[in-house]
């Protein structure tokens, strides 16, 4: 995005670039001539405008609302938009949450709020659910509390929940889906020790309700970091709480590890959930570098190094399984982990065979030249007798054994008795 003139403040222009040639494609000033909106670039390239409130009135094929969408969301997944409307006529229209399916434009479900001071939404990795953070005023107007609107994406009709916390006036600190899974973490609080409480959109006696797995009270942390593969997450405590990290089991609600990287600012899994690393990067002065850690807390190795900026793991190629293959593995993961271990055994004795064979072929090298040494001191046995004027010096037989003592004397020293 770019503006036409540094002058001009007002005025923002969005080029629309093709990566794989660096050309620009279109300008959205020519774009937003075009009365019939079609397509997810230039739509979401509209809706920016308009949450700036920059933007013309648009085509009267999008509801009038549109126009005063502050803030929007794409689905991971899917052609949804979800789009969060303020209250507007001084509070006699309400605010909104809307999906919005592209490019039908077709208003799927709507959420009318009241008394919002804020939101924010939160997509889950697979679409499947979004959960939208309502802060809202109370009567008094003088102070907020917060509350969580779920949605249910991929149910009939797309069925809402409202969340609220045992106390709702907790201040929400991070909120976190479970990559692919139907769990979120919250933390809740104030600091310097909030909660974290973990949810679950779906438990075995009580698939269509959202639930409360646990809370672990008084934690040091500021952040949540899920694996890549979920189950595993971390709880910690970045920047200003000094990088003390907790490593918890989400499935068996049980902590890991508990441990610390000191000034820690970032945590960056790799992406198949096996490793973790935490970083100090140059926000502070001292301790930059990182750490890799195991999925379940133990140290590997830590690496020092000045002026240290940014973290990335190498992205892992796509799978060249479909996504039922992969089910139909995990399914049977015992079947094959049994032949796995067969084939595992195989290759051990194989590379015991081997190392049998090699501890062989040195000890077979090392007898070669033992003996060579032996026939080369044969040889040479006449020489020592003649260097030596007969003496067989090679017999031990020959030698006589002999203790000597010694004594020597230190110091002297004099004294008068006196009777």
């Amino acid at each position: 995005m770019k503006q036409s003139n540094p002058r001009d403040t007002n005025r923002v222009v969005i080029d629309i670039f093709d990566v794989r040639t660096g050309k620009v494609m279109r300008d959205l000033r020519e774009l937003l001539m075009i009365l019939q909106l079609e397509g997810l670039e230039v739509f979401q390239a509209c809706l920016g405008l308009c949450s700036n409130g920059v933007a013309e009135k648009m085509t009267s094929t999008l509801p009038e609302w549109v126009e005063n969408v502050m803030d929007f969301s794409w689905s991971p997944t899917d052609s949804i938009l979800a789009l969060f409307v303020p209250e507007l006529g001084g509070g006699n229209q309400p605010a909104r949450v809307s999906l919005v399916q592209i490019p039908s434009k077709e208003e799927l479900r709507q959420k009318n709020l009241f008394s919002v001071s804020d939101c924010k939404m939160y997509w889950q990795s697979n679409g499947e659910y979004l959960a939208v953070k309502v802060d809202r005023y109370t009567k008094t107007k003088k102070s907020t509390y917060t509350g969580f609107e779920l949605f249910r994406i991929k149910e009939r009709d797309i069925p809402i929940e409202v969340l609220e916390l045992e106390n709702k006036n907790d201040k929400i600190i991070a909120f976190a889906w479970e990559p692919k899974g139907h769990r979120f973490a919250v933390i809740h609080g104030d600091n310097p020790r909030p909660d974290v409480s973990f949810y679950s959109m779906r438990t075995a006696h009580n698939t269509g309700r959202v639930s409360k797995l646990t809370t672990l009270k008084g934690k040091q942390a500021n952040a949540l970091s899920w694996s890549p593969s979920g189950r595993f997450i971390i709880l910690a405590g970045l920047k200003g709480m000094n990088g003390q990290l907790e490593f918890y089991n989400v499935d068996e609600l049980e902590t890991m590890a508990t441990t610390e990287h000191f000034m820690a600012t970032d945590i960056e899994w790799d992406p198949t959930g096996r490793y973790v690393a935490t970083a100090v990067t140059s926000v502070h002065e001292m301790e930059n570098g990182f750490i890799i850690w195991t999925f379940n807390g133990k140290l590997l190795y830590r690496i020092l190094k000045d002026h240290f900026f940014q973290f990335l793991w190498r992205p892992r190629p796509p799978s060249f399984l479909t996504p039922e293959q992969e089910e139909e593995i995990t399914k049977n993961l015992k079947k094959y982990s049994k032949r796995y271990d067969l084939d595992d055994t195989d290759v051990e004795k194989l590379l015991s065979e081997q190392e049998r064979e090699k501890r062989k072929e040195l000890k077979e090298e090392w007898d070669k030249w033992v003996a060579e040494w032996k026939r080369l001191h044969e040889e040479d046995k006449m020489d020592r007798l003649r260097l030596r004027e007969g003496e067989a010096s090679d017999e031990e037989e020959e030698y006589e054994a002999r203790e000597v003592e010694v004594e020597e004397v230190v110091s002297i020293q004099e004294e008068v008795l006196q009777d």
